[in-house]
């Protein structure tokens, strides 16, 4: 058994709906050789995994503040800025609830903007079809790690800008996928502008949620990893099915998945 942690919990809440029945309990997080205790609220009933992602959200918060400052005690300082949005024009993956929660998010917005926001998501799909990628964009879950990272290249070389990159930074930061919160360097910024394996050093979070996430959904509904550039097409067309776990297996079943990427 592993000692019980004496740090507070980090507590998280799902996005409840006003008056259904909701449960906070403690849970133990491993994470490599380290346990981080979390203290969760979530729906009892059935849910989807979209309530749930602000828990997802803050503890990879909680993965990256440790990751950080494992870097300045070796000496290495984060040199990701706001205005530095090289990393925005990435091939960026994410599960099928963060496509609908970010197509909700932008059907929620006021008229004007939302339309200049699909507009520009229509110009990226448009962009990748006519750099020659964009059938392989469709295909991306079930490349191999070769034709991904292959993939990877020719998406960054396009040059294709998130629909969300304002003046080179982000426009939905405090709701961006996860993908985008785990993706921190500690190498000079400018060599994002032309990466590769050995000018970039990425911060290592010993594990990736993202990935977690999209493989619990893989197994769970049959849908695994999208792009970020395709959230909104693929939201319109597959609707969130009925929801059958209810939030605390939810949760478990992804954390679990963290647990053996990390181990």
């Amino acid at each position: 058994m592993p000692p019980e942690p004496s740090a507070e919990p980090l507590d998280l809440s799902a996005t409840l709906v006003p008056g259904a029945p909701a449960a906070t309990g403690n849970v133990t997080i491993k994470l490599g050789d380290d346990h981080i205790p979390i203290r969760v609220t979530v729906p009892v009933e059935p849910t989807t995994l979209e309530p749930l992602l602000p828990i997802f959200q803050g503890f990879l918060g909680a993965m990256v503040d440790r990751a950080v400052g494992q870097a300045a005690a070796a000496g290495l300082s984060v040199s990701c800025r706001a205005g530095c949005g090289a990393c925005c024009r990435q091939a960026v993956p994410i599960a099928p609830s963060e496509a609908r929660d970010v197509a909700a998010h932008v059907a929620a917005m006021p008229d004007a903007r939302r339309t200049q926001v699909q507009a520009r998501f229509a110009a990226a799909r448009q962009a990748l079809a006519a750099a020659g990628i964009g059938d392989r964009a469709a295909t991306f879950d079930a490349a191999t790690m070769e034709d991904r990272l292959a993939f990877g290249m020719a998406y960054f070389r396009a040059g294709v800008a998130c629909p969300f990159l304002e003046d080179e930074s982000c426009s939905i930061h405090p709701v961006r996928p996860l993908a985008c919160r785990e993706y921190l360097v500690t190498s000079p910024a400018e060599n994002c502008r032309w990466p590769t394996m050995d000018n970039v050093r990425p911060v290592r979070l010993g594990g990736s949620l993202g990935q977690a996430l999209i493989a619990t959904e893989a197994v769970m509904a049959g849908h695994g990893r999208l792009l970020l550039v395709d959230a909104l097409d693929w939201a319109a067309a597959n609707p969130a099915p009925p929801p059958v776990h209810n939030g605390p297996s939810l949760v478990k079943g992804v954390f679990d998945v963290l647990a053996k990427l990390s181990g």
